[in-house]
């Protein structure tokens, strides 16, 4: 309990009370909310009287707190109680919830708990608050990192004798502070994680407790979900080839995983079992798994280990990686079992919680999805004309669309070969994007770019009024667009030409006033290609010149943005873009700002989204007068 108390003097003459109590008290009361509460609970006098939070006060008023340190802790972490597996009077095993710091978890414990009656008077206090516990206690959260090991006189309570010294971890500790007071959080767990933690109630378990955790004398079993599954290396195999393929075989539900040693941190695990092996769209498979480490190590070291081996934890946190359709779902890992031999009972006790509901759910919406996308894949076949094989794997055969030679586009189906990207929907922001700009009046639009032509084609049939001309390097790309041209009947209003983004100066057919120019150019890193071909599934087979460009992806809008450049200093006859006219580029994730920058000779209009809520183009327009430039 904290007393203080002030005079009123001629600066707050007229406050109210509660910005007096702020103003002059907040190292104290922390915050607004605990401020109200503080009056609530009537610890706050004016003249001796309980005052209320309105109180005008006056010159000569004599204000006074009586600040209950257990109260206001109560009113935020008592609010709230913590699953308790097991406790008896020296220990207890708790469950803290994901979302929690240790920090908070620490000061929930005693309102959790039952207190010991094994406390005396040598020993702390069941709760014990210093005006600064939380600064102690630091910001973080109690992450399974190191946090280092405090000097002695941080660690040594008056009073201690020698064979009460306990010794912090040495890999991981709750956030230190906690160690001042019982109940005491042994070890830690990341904020977005959930799981078993060992807490000790009495001095000397504490002691005791963090003890056996150096040593290694408490077991604990992390459940994962990470990525992909672990193929059988040929000498553990039984039966590695059978007699229709040469894929390795995996390791299945119930087998144990070898460890490699090789791995990081490789060192600080004991055995790695199989739980799970669930389908994927973008993960191929998702293993669900057991993990026990050697104690003292915990979560942090099981994820190094897990990306080293090119498997990491489906997660938003360091050394993890989201599922597209998961992002913002947390950390999929939790210390669900521990096992240990009671210090004083000498008894083995085991103890464990139930897998988080998002684990199964995570497990049931990737299985859904991809059972709905295999469907998506079978009609795809059919409607090609291509009877479905059984053995079908979108992850290593050809893209389908080449497999039929067809692929649908924005309402429309178009022919496609190797020669051609494969027309993706986000791209239909692109179309939607031209059609809003284009509806009021007859355009003559430009695709740069064309590949299979289905962008272009796509604008003339829902813009009855437009012709329009495509340009692309490839020949070969061409010819498949001819033949979109002929299939769609749009021979008289579209035409197809051979052309080079960094020189549309060069194709003398298209000085023709463009209202507008769209343009789907490669904008992956080059640099990075065979990366990108692996997560991105079936680009291997498209045309490279279609996906990948130099300077980290940007090449192609410089050389388009220098063709445009030109013609906007071109006079007369010979120009490609009209005056006003509206250039429409689709863009990658996160290449927004540069883009704009690398067009900033035009007038940004603005950017559409597509139906993943990402930038997908931006709207560009030439001056209305070239006599302006």
């Amino acid at each position: 309990m904290k007393e203080l108390q002030l005079q009123v003097q001629d600066e707050d003459d007229g406050n109210r009370a509660w910005k007096f109590v702020l103003a002059h008290w907040k190292a104290v009361v922390k915050s607004r909310e605990h401020n109200r509460k503080c009056f609530k609970r009537g610890e706050v006098t004016v003249n001796g009287v309980v005052a209320e939070v309105t109180r005008l006060l006056v010159k000569g008023d004599w204000v006074k707190i009586r600040f209950d340190d257990r109260a206001a802790h109560e009113s935020v972490y008592g609010r709230e109680k913590l699953e308790v597996r097991y406790e008896d009077d020296d220990l207890a095993v708790v469950v803290k919830p994901s979302g929690k710091t240790m920090v908070a978890f620490g000061f929930m414990l005693p309102f959790s708990l039952s207190p010991s009656q094994s406390v005396n008077n040598s020993e702390e206090q069941p709760y014990q608050v210093e005006q600064d516990a939380e600064a102690h206690s630091g910001s973080g959260s109690g992450a399974d990192h190191n946090h280092g090991i405090p000097e002695d006189d941080e660690v040594h309570d008056e009073g201690d004798n020698d064979d009460d010294d306990f010794d912090i971890p040495l890999n991981v500790s709750p956030t230190v502070g906690q160690q001042y007071r019982l109940p005491c959080a042994i070890h830690g767990i990341e904020k977005a994680a959930n799981g078993l933690v060992f807490v000790a109630k009495t001095r000397s378990m504490r002691t005791t407790l963090q003890r056996m955790h150096n040593e290694g004398q408490l077991v604990r079993t992390f459940r994962v979900i990470c990525h992909g599954a672990w193929k059988k290396k040929p000498d553990t195999a039984a039966a590695m080839f059978d007699e229709n393929n040469s894929k390795d075989t995996i390791y299945s539900p119930g087998d144990s995983i070898p460890i490699d040693t090789t791995g990081l941190d490789a060192e600080c695990l004991e055995s790695i079992h199989v739980v799970h092996l669930t389908p994927s769209n973008e993960a191929g498979l998702l293993s669900t798994l057991d993990i026990t480490p050697r104690s003292p190590y915990l979560g942090v070291n099981i994820r190094r280990y897990l990306m080293s081996q090119g498997h990491p934890v489906v997660g938003d946190s360091g050394n993890t990686k989201p599922l597209k359709a998961n992002r913002n779902k947390g950390l999929f890992s939790a210390l669900m079992q521990v096992e240990f031999k009671h210090p004083r009972l000498e008894m083995i006790l085991h103890v464990s919680f139930e897998e988080p509901a998002k684990f199964e759910q995570l497990r049931n919406r990737e299985q859904r999805a991809c059972v709905r996308r295999k469907a998506e894949e079978l009609e795809e076949l059919r409607k090609g004309g291509v009877e479905p094989a059984s053995t079908f794997d979108r992850k290593s055969d050809r893209p389908i669309a080449y497999l039929v030679g067809e692929k649908d586009f924005y309402q429309m189906r178009f022919k496609v070969s190797p020669a051609t990207l494969i027309p993706r929907s986000s791209t239909e922001t692109l179309v939607k994007a031209a059609i809003s700009l284009s509806q009021q009046r007859p355009v003559k639009i430009l695709d740069v770019g064309t590949g299979s032509g289905c962008l272009l084609l796509a604008l003339l049939s829902s813009l009855p009024s437009a012709t329009g001309v495509g340009v692309d390097i490839s020949t070969e790309a061409l010819e498949i667009a001819d033949i979109n041209k002929d299939l769609h009947s749009m021979s008289d209003r579209a035409s197809f030409l051979p052309g080079d983004l960094g020189n549309l100066q060069g194709t003398p057919e298209l000085f023709q006033f463009f209202d507008v120019l769209v343009c789907n150019p490669p904008y992956l890193d080059n640099a990075k290609a065979d990366k990108l071909k692996i997560l991105f599934a079936g680009t291997e087979y498209e045309p490279p010149v279609a996906l990948f460009a130099e300077k980290e992806g940007y090449g192609a809008y410089e050389l388009l943005a220098s063709s445009l450049s030109r013609d906007l200093s071109t006079d007369g006859p010979r120009r490609i873009m009209a005056d006003g006219a509206h250039v429409i580029l689709e863009i990658g994730s996160g290449m927004g700002a540069r883009v704009r920058e690398i067009f900033k000779f035009l007038q940004y209009e603005g950017a559409r989204k597509d139906n993943q809520d990402s930038e997908r183009c931006l709207v560009f327009s030439l001056p209305k007068s070239r006599a302006i430039l």
